[in-house]
């Protein structure tokens, strides 16, 4: 599985000929796209061709032969005037377990820690545009306990500090993050930075 980082919560993950984008841009260019994932229902992206699925609302999907589930959460705390909606999606990939936390902006519930279940590689916000902070990040990372983290949603300063927290200051970053599930680190130890193209 090949893994490429677009800028703020933008991924797109290539398996064999699958491909899969999590939280598009508008106007960024894509190649051949099976389905992308949205995890804030106010994004404006329309998917390039009809061929292409769009899942934006949280359910359980299948699409290629790889498992989507959306589940329900908020950009903002309970606290908060206004909630405003987020759906964190899980996807399973050719034996391969990952989750998009999209914008979330609170700790996940002992119910959502449930339908998350194990994670190999976990995309989490680290501090830009009201999600969880890079402490809060290291939080939901010890609940989750996945193999890898990559961060997203950050600006230079809240990802060094969220480097720092996971004492991870050296981390390399990379342009692809091409990966195997037998070349998984056996337990929570990896941070992986990837530059957005």
């Amino acid at each position: 599985m090949q893994i490429k980082f677009h800028g703020n919560s933008c991924f797109s993950i290539k398996e064999g000929d699958f491909v899969l984008v999590m939280d598009p841009i508008e106007g960024m260019k894509m190649e051949k796209t099976n389905a992308v994932t949205v995890s804030s229902p106010v994004n404006p992206f329309k998917v390039p061709s009809p061929e292409t699925k769009r899942f934006n609302w949280p359910g359980e999907y299948e699409t290629s032969g790889v498992y989507i589930m959306g589940i329900p959460s908020f950009h903002n705390t309970k606290d908060s005037e206004q909630q405003e909606e987020n759906t964190v999606f899980k996807i399973d990939c050719n034996g391969l377990r990952l989750c998009h936390l999209g914008r979330l902006g609170a700790k996940p519930t002992p119910d959502q820690l449930e339908q998350i279940g194990d994670v190999d590689i976990l995309f989490v916000p680290v501090g830009e545009d009201g999600t969880i902070d890079a402490k809060k990040a290291k939080e939901v990372i010890e609940q989750v306990e996945p193999r890898v983290m990559i961060p997203m949603l950050y600006t230079e300063a809240s990802l060094a500090t969220f480097l720092k927290e996971m004492g991870a200051v050296n981390s390399e970053r990379l342009d692809v993050f091409s990966v195997k599930r037998s070349e998984l680190p056996e337990e929570m130890s990896k941070v992986v930075v990837l530059r957005a193209e």
